[in-house]
């Protein structure tokens, strides 16, 4: 049985591993079932639960700890230091909203991570073993392999199964730099381990991860180098964002190094290349955030029949694999890596899987959020993906700083944007740049899901004054000149 250990080895961390890997976890003998998920992160959870509760037999497998990265290295823990970091910084603002401090604000690491890991242990106790066996799924705890078609062996217990869903999720893409030592760099997966705050930290890539605790460790008190081969921040987002974004971390105090490469690491130096020559950068702690690749080297996918893509397992639009018995989900094949994808996608495998519902997987509209300050969210086709698949659009557009909220708030950097098919109202994505651009994407979202046309939007009453009126102020822009006159 594989043992689980969480550094440092605290309360929080022992519960954290007691819900989702019991040590004294004795798997069951094996046997036949419906459904035998691989996985136990968001994904495999839902696709579990989900077919249990719809009276079939179950088996979830996991050889970590439920919750899988998102509830353990990456959505719970980031956003926990991430709402840390921005506390220190609200309090930094004082002077904007008529009150000042003695000194500036301290931070006490050490109290912010026992905060992360506590948050951690309590939102993992939602996918603990325990819930997940009440649900009505059945749990297996360990190393998973195909050894057959239609059968998987966990830790010699063999499981057949009538059909298979694999949700092994992804890891951190680690890239080949010379000097580079296992235990001498940190990502995602052991950044939360840290209790002591690096007085320097080198970032090396601008994507979510990076620029999210870029900015948090910079807030907290660390001086902090970004390394972006890209020349924008969050570079698969529309470039005037990565470019606000930019400007914003340089306030903040960040050093970006845009356009540069990393090439050398070790004796707490990192070298890079770039238009401006070559860069050393000292560092205390070096941070890798260069992306995810498929968990799904381990599997012995061979045995089953499944083939493997760039992204991760093959599938065909319904989320099956080459063997018709065998579906995968999430990030183990979803190029779009994020928990709430996962769960759509799982969703839509057990009914395809067991209910025959024959739904491809393009019907799903996935959002995305980054939680920087400001958060960065889209959904649909934004200008980029529109000029890369043909589509002619129209743009509407509100900057933050015309949304009476906003700029009471002190929160007026930023904008929206409403994509509609080019000579018509029907909404075909959107951008947000916002404080709380992730609370209020989910409005166009549903907005798109259900084809409901701009104009609707515009005539949708909302609460005044807020800064989701944003997307109401661009919809009047449609409807016409005499409606935007008249608006807030």
């Amino acid at each position: 049985m594989t043992t689980i250990e969480l550094y440092p080895d605290d309360v929080h961390n022992q519960r954290t591993i007691r819900q989702g890997h019991p040590p004294d976890w004795v798997n069951r003998e094996g046997g036949d079932y419906d459904l035998v998920v691989l996985g136990g992160g968001p994904s495999g959870l839902v696709a579990a639960v989900t077919a249990a509760a719809g009276g079939h037999r179950v088996a979830m497998t996991e050889q970590r700890l439920t919750g899988g990265t998102c509830v353990n290295f990456g959505c719970t823990p980031s956003k926990a230091l991430i709402r840390c970091a921005r506390a220190v910084h609200d309090a930094s603002r004082g002077v904007e909203f008529g009150f000042r401090l003695d000194a500036p604000p301290q931070t006490d690491f050490g109290s912010v991570m026992d905060r992360v890991r506590r948050m951690r242990a309590q939102s993992s106790s939602g996918d603990a073993v325990d819930v997940v066996e009440q649900a009505g799924a059945e749990v297996y705890l360990g190393h998973t392999r195909f050894t057959a078609p239609n059968a998987v062996e966990v830790e010699g217990r063999l499981l057949r199964f009538r059909k298979a869903v694999i949700a092994t999720g992804s890891d951190p893409v680690v890239p080949p730099l010379e000097g580079l030592r296992t235990g001498e760099y940190l990502t995602n997966e052991t950044v939360f381990s840290l209790t002591e705050l690096p007085a320097r930290l080198v970032v090396i890539g601008s994507g979510p991860l990076g620029c999210e605790l870029a900015q948090a460790f910079r807030r907290l008190g660390s001086e902090v180098d970004l390394v972006s081969q890209s020349r924008t921040m969050l570079p698969n987002d529309e470039p005037e964002v990565g470019e606000l974004i930019g400007r914003r971390f340089e306030q903040e105090g960040l050093r970006l190094h845009r356009g540069f490469t990393a090439v050398r690491a070790g004796a707490g130096r990192l070298l890079v290349q770039g238009p401006g020559g070559t860069r050393e950068l000292p560092y205390d702690a070096l941070l890798i955030a260069t992306g995810r690749k498929a968990n799904v080297e381990h599997l012995d996918l061979g045995a089953a029949g499944v083939h493997v893509a760039r992204d991760g397992v093959e599938v065909d639009e319904y989320l099956c694999t080459s063997n018709p018995d065998v579906y995968a989900v999430g990030d183990a094949t979803f190029p779009q890596k994020f928990t709430h994808a996962a769960m759509a996608t799982a969703r839509l495998c057990i009914a395809n899987a067991l209910d025959g519902a024959h739904r491809p997987a393009r019907e799903l509209v996935i959002p995305h959020c980054t939680y920087t300050d400001p958060e960065v969210a889209e959904v649909g086709l934004t200008p980029r993906r529109a000029r890369d698949e043909g589509v002619a659009i129209d743009a509407y557009r509100l900057e933050l700083a015309k949304v009476e909220r906003a700029f009471i708030d002190g929160e007026e950097e930023g904008f929206g944007a409403i994509y509609t098919r080019s000579g018509s109202g029907e909404i075909a994505g959107a951008t947000l740049v916002a404080a709380h651009a992730g609370e209020m994407i989910s409005e166009l979202t549903l907005a798109i899901t259900n084809q409901v046309p701009l104009e609707a939007l515009a005539n949708t009453v909302h609460c005044y004054p807020t800064q989701a009126e944003v997307f109401q102020r661009i919809a009047l822009q449609y409807t016409g000149p005499q409606s935007v006159a008249v608006a807030h």
